[in-house]
């Protein structure tokens, strides 16, 4: 029977193409593709990562080669697309580096394509398993699909529950319903809040999540840019901020938090020295070798705020590809291979992570995120590059407020003050 060709029959061709290798030799082509990984040798990632890599050597004749560069792959690469060797096809990075960084070279493939193919083995296209929320977050300001994520992280506050087997059932839904548990703790001699205070990264996260449910993801993104400062004088920045002084001021973190070294802390959270911490989805596993035997790790989304509770704050994990990559067809065919769901059952079984794909349960300690993440809505609001704004500006007075050295008021202020002077230095 004739093929008939259309113009929709060009992207199907296309997409077959990616997972059958037309032009190929049957299961291969013989060629290899090399992979920057973000992974560095020994982590649970790169094992998982290390297994699919062989599995399709052996399937396709393809040969991988995955060098674990470690957290900076995106960073070290980039310098690369400037010069006629890109040393990689595949390139692992999050979402906001993928989308921003990578995109902004003009050097970024567009992985529409991938997206209509079908997941290696399975039915269900790439874009269907993927889902549209997360390739949104793949997705430049331009339009380009620039990602293809296979792994979730999320936030949320962590504790043990054996502890807190109330709280398992019952989460506090409101932030004074949290502050009376903390209060609660507190009158039996605790530190309830653990908090890594030399990781400012770490330390704005509370300002923001009270911004985000008083503002909005939309209000709280469109502070930065505003080359005015203006907007740091909204009456709900300043409620923002009068709640982390209140934090600073309500004793809840232990002494000298603010002068301890990373991870310190939070080894010191999972030994039970303190019973709360707000962290990232990828804690668990950084923490198990410290965690007191039995720990039961559970976790809530962070408590509504005046009636009003933030967007849960996600970034992806995956892939991009170079416009100059010299074997982009195999890249892309690993890409729906790597999404098949037998190695995503082991991003949850193995590294303790939570699987873009939602058929795929995450592990047990990050459970309670995977399922109010994926009944709940993630931030929406697009985040403008606003360079080294949060380093310069944001960040060392986000640290005053926590650590009690400046007033919500003075940080307004002097937000508003040093966000001007920021962007007219920028002309």
């Amino acid at each position: 029977m004739p093929m008939m060709i259309s113009r929709g029959g060009t992207a199907i061709i296309a997409a077959v193409c990616l997972l059958t290798a037309c032009g190929g030799q049957p299961g291969g082509t013989g060629k290899e593709i090399t992979i920057w990984s973000m992974w560095s040798e020994g982590e649970p990632n790169q094992k998982v990562l290390a297994e699919a890599a062989k599995d399709f050597e052996k399937e396709t004749g393809v040969r991988v080669r995955t060098q674990w560069k470690g957290r900076t792959a995106v960073k070290t690469f980039l310098p690369s697309l400037n010069t006629d060797n890109v040393p990689a096809d595949l390139v692992e990075g999050n979402n906001r580096e993928l989308t921003r960084q990578f995109a902004a070279t003009k050097a970024a493939a567009d992985l529409s394509d991938v997206y209509g193919a079908k997941v290696h083995g399975e039915q269900a296209t790439v874009a269907d398993t993927v889902g549209e929320a997360y390739r949104r977050m793949a997705t430049s300001a331009d339009g380009v699909v620039t990602q293809l994520p296979y792994q979730v992280s999320t936030y949320g506050w962590f504790f043990d529950g054996r502890t807190f087997p109330e709280l398992v059932t019952a989460p506090p839904k409101t932030w004074e319903d949290f502050t009376a548990v903390l209060r609660g703790q507190q009158a039996k001699g605790r530190s309830p809040l653990g908090q890594d205070g030399s990781i400012p990264n770490y330390n704005v996260r509370y300002l923001e999540h009270f911004a985000r449910a008083l503002m909005g993801d939309e209000g709280w993104h469109a502070l930065a840019p505003d080359r005015t400062g203006r907007g740091w004088l909204n009456p709900e920045v300043l409620k923002a901020a009068t709640m982390v002084e209140s934090l600073a001021k309500g004793g809840y973190f232990p002494a000298g938090f603010n002068a301890t070294k990373f991870p310190a802390m939070q080894q010191k959270w999972a030994g039970g020295e303190s019973d709360f911490l707000y962290q990232g989805t990828y804690l668990p596993k950084e923490v198990a070798p410290y965690a007191d035997p039995g720990f039961e790790f559970r976790a809530f989304r962070f408590p509504s705020v005046e009636g009003r509770t933030p967007t849960m704050n996600v970034t992806t994990t995956g892939f991009g590809i170079p416009k100059k990559a010299r074997n982009a067809a195999d890249a892309k065919r690993f890409l729906a291979f790597f999404l098949q769901k037998k190695y995503q059952e082991k991003v949850s079984s193995v590294a303790l992570e939570m699987s873009v794909r939602k058929d795929v349960p995450a592990a047990a300690q990050v459970a309670d995120l995977k399922r109010a993440l994926d009944s709940g809505e993630i931030n929406k609001a697009d985040v403008v590059d606003v360079g080294d704004f949060n380093a310069k500006v944001l960040l060392p007075l986000s640290d005053e407020l926590l650590f009690g050295k400046i007033t919500a008021a003075g940080f307004t202020r002097k937000m508003a003050e040093n966000a001007a002077a920021y962007w007219k230095s920028k002309g």
